[in-house]
């Protein structure tokens, strides 16, 4: 039982060590007033209000799957920090002036600037949720 117990340990250990040495840089959290997005299991009420968001004013631009005048957003929050995400929502103008990932997206997409969703911090948190919850 005792091996067994060190073996078990050992796996664990190198397979952390694994996961964090094949970690990416921390990604940017953006710039704006989200420093940090505690992220837990997904909540449902927060995701069908973010769904709702998503569909009268995101869908218009961006498609979950395929690349409209914005991006296709399915796997997002793979792609982007949480908080560089709430950021987008809640300073979109100086975000697309200054961040650099945010600059590239506008050349790559025409610079055709996202308009300011004028979400408050608790909508935007449900977008986020939202995303959390598409992506595959």
């Amino acid at each position: 039982m005792l091996v067994f117990l060190a073996v078990f340990i050992l796996i664990v250990s190198f397979t952390s060590l694994q996961t964090e040495a094949a970690a990416p840089q921390e990604k940017s959290k953006g710039i704006g007033p989200v420093k940090t997005v505690a992220l837990g299991p997904i909540n449902p009420k927060w995701v069908d209000e973010g769904k709702g968001i998503f569909n009268t004013q995101c869908i218009v631009c961006h498609d979950l799957d395929q690349k409209k005048i914005g991006p296709a957003l399915r796997n997002i929050t793979k792609q982007r920090a949480p908080e560089f995400l709430m950021n987008l929502l809640l300073n979109s103008a100086q975000m697309q002036k200054e961040d650099p990932t945010m600059k590239a997206l506008l050349k790559e997409y025409n610079n055709l600037p996202m308009p300011d969703p004028m979400l408050s911090q608790a909508k935007a948190r449900s977008v986020l949720e939202y995303m959390r919850s598409v992506a595959k």
